[in-house]
Protein backbone atom coordinates (compact mmCIF):
# COMPACT_ATOMS: atom_id res chain seq x y z
CA UNK A 1 0.00 0.00 0.00
CA UNK A 2 1.48 3.55 -0.76
CA UNK A 3 1.79 6.03 2.04
CA UNK A 4 -0.12 9.13 1.35
CA UNK A 5 1.66 12.00 0.79
CA UNK A 6 1.87 15.49 3.00
CA UNK A 7 0.50 17.81 0.82
CA UNK A 8 2.67 20.95 0.45
CA UNK A 9 2.06 24.54 -0.44
CA UNK A 10 4.66 27.56 -1.34
CA UNK A 11 3.21 30.93 -0.27
CA UNK A 12 4.62 33.64 -2.05
CA UNK A 13 4.05 37.80 -2.25
CA UNK A 14 3.31 39.80 -5.87
CA UNK A 15 3.77 42.97 -3.78
CA UNK A 16 7.68 44.71 -4.05
CA UNK A 17 6.39 46.03 -0.17
CA UNK A 18 9.48 44.26 2.22
CA UNK A 19 7.44 43.94 5.17
CA UNK A 20 8.32 42.02 8.31
CA UNK A 21 4.74 40.26 8.14
CA UNK A 22 5.10 39.99 4.51
CA UNK A 23 8.02 37.69 5.21
CA UNK A 24 6.63 35.78 8.28
CA UNK A 25 4.16 34.56 5.79
CA UNK A 26 5.88 33.47 2.76
CA UNK A 27 7.42 30.33 2.33
CA UNK A 28 6.68 26.49 2.11
CA UNK A 29 4.13 24.99 4.05
CA UNK A 30 3.25 21.24 4.87
CA UNK A 31 0.09 19.67 5.65
CA UNK A 32 -0.61 18.81 9.12
CA UNK A 33 -3.94 17.82 9.89
CA UNK A 34 -7.14 18.87 9.49
CA UNK A 35 -9.60 21.63 11.57
CA UNK A 36 -13.33 22.84 10.65
CA UNK A 37 -13.71 20.14 7.99
CA UNK A 38 -10.30 21.76 5.76
CA UNK A 39 -6.72 21.06 5.72
CA UNK A 40 -4.62 23.09 7.61
CA UNK A 41 -0.92 23.58 7.19
CA UNK A 42 2.58 24.29 8.92
CA UNK A 43 5.53 26.51 7.62
CA UNK A 44 8.47 24.35 7.15
CA UNK A 45 11.16 27.33 7.39
CA UNK A 46 11.74 29.14 10.48
CA UNK A 47 11.84 32.98 10.86
CA UNK A 48 15.23 34.56 11.05
CA UNK A 49 15.63 36.17 14.52
CA UNK A 50 12.12 34.42 15.48
CA UNK A 51 13.13 30.67 15.54
CA UNK A 52 10.34 30.14 17.94
CA UNK A 53 7.21 31.28 16.30
CA UNK A 54 5.43 29.09 14.18
CA UNK A 55 3.52 29.64 11.70
CA UNK A 56 -0.17 28.04 10.36
CA UNK A 57 -2.18 28.53 7.50
CA UNK A 58 -5.83 27.15 8.90
CA UNK A 59 -9.76 27.53 8.10
CA UNK A 60 -11.99 28.77 10.73
CA UNK A 61 -16.00 28.36 9.74
CA UNK A 62 -19.02 30.45 10.86
CA UNK A 63 -19.08 29.01 14.57
CA UNK A 64 -17.51 32.38 16.17
CA UNK A 65 -19.31 34.41 13.45
CA UNK A 66 -18.77 35.61 10.03
CA UNK A 67 -16.12 37.89 11.10
CA UNK A 68 -13.94 35.37 12.23
CA UNK A 69 -14.63 33.20 9.27
CA UNK A 70 -11.99 32.53 6.28
CA UNK A 71 -8.77 31.69 6.06
CA UNK A 72 -6.10 32.82 8.49
CA UNK A 73 -2.43 32.72 9.16
CA UNK A 74 -1.35 32.59 12.89
CA UNK A 75 1.09 31.31 15.11
CA UNK A 76 -1.44 28.07 16.23
CA UNK A 77 -4.49 26.99 14.82
CA UNK A 78 -7.28 29.17 16.33
CA UNK A 79 -4.65 31.21 18.47
CA UNK A 80 -5.56 35.13 19.01
CA UNK A 81 -2.23 35.98 17.64
CA UNK A 82 -2.77 36.22 13.80
CA UNK A 83 -1.25 38.11 10.61
CA UNK A 84 -3.03 37.95 7.83
CA UNK A 85 -7.14 37.01 6.88
CA UNK A 86 -9.01 35.39 3.43
CA UNK A 87 -12.70 35.76 4.17
CA UNK A 88 -13.19 33.04 1.00
CA UNK A 89 -14.67 29.49 2.60
CA UNK A 90 -12.83 27.74 -0.30
CA UNK A 91 -11.76 24.03 0.23
CA UNK A 92 -8.04 25.28 -0.29
CA UNK A 93 -6.24 28.23 0.71
CA UNK A 94 -7.12 31.41 -1.45
CA UNK A 95 -4.20 32.75 -4.31
CA UNK A 96 -5.38 36.02 -3.88
CA UNK A 97 -7.52 38.15 -1.38
CA UNK A 98 -5.49 38.79 1.54
CA UNK A 99 -5.74 41.38 4.30
CA UNK A 100 -2.44 42.08 5.99
CA UNK A 101 -2.37 42.74 8.62
CA UNK A 102 -5.60 40.68 9.13
CA UNK A 103 -7.98 43.60 9.98
CA UNK A 104 -6.52 46.07 7.41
Amino acid sequence: AALAQAEKIVVHCTSDRDEIGIRTLVGEYVEEGSNHARKFYKKTQKIPGHEEINVYLYFWDTRDGDSFSGWWFGNQVGGAQVWSRNAQATQRPPRSGWTIPWDG
